[in-house]
């Protein structure tokens, strides 16, 4: 099996809701915790979207997703 190096200090860390939202509580003791082991959380608005019981339009979330891995 293959793995990956071990993320760095510093590293960024693409954050999106591909699936369900969430509450906004939960996501901000989740960055705090990345924040707290030294990485950099990177999200923008579009992962607090809500559409009935998912996180937003599918078009968006699958967007968020797909640049969330193209970024460096």
């Amino acid at each position: 099996m293959l793995k990956p190096p071990a993320l760095s200090p510093g590293a960024r860390i693409a954050v999106v809701a591909p699936a369900s939202p969430f509450r906004r509580e939960d996501f901000e003791r989740g960055v705090a915790e990345l924040k707290s082991v030294g990485f950099e959380p990177v999200f923008d608005d579009s992962v607090f979207a809500r559409r009935g019981y998912v996180a937003g339009e599918a078009v968006g979330r699958a967007a968020a997703l797909k640049a969330a891995w193209r970024d460096d």
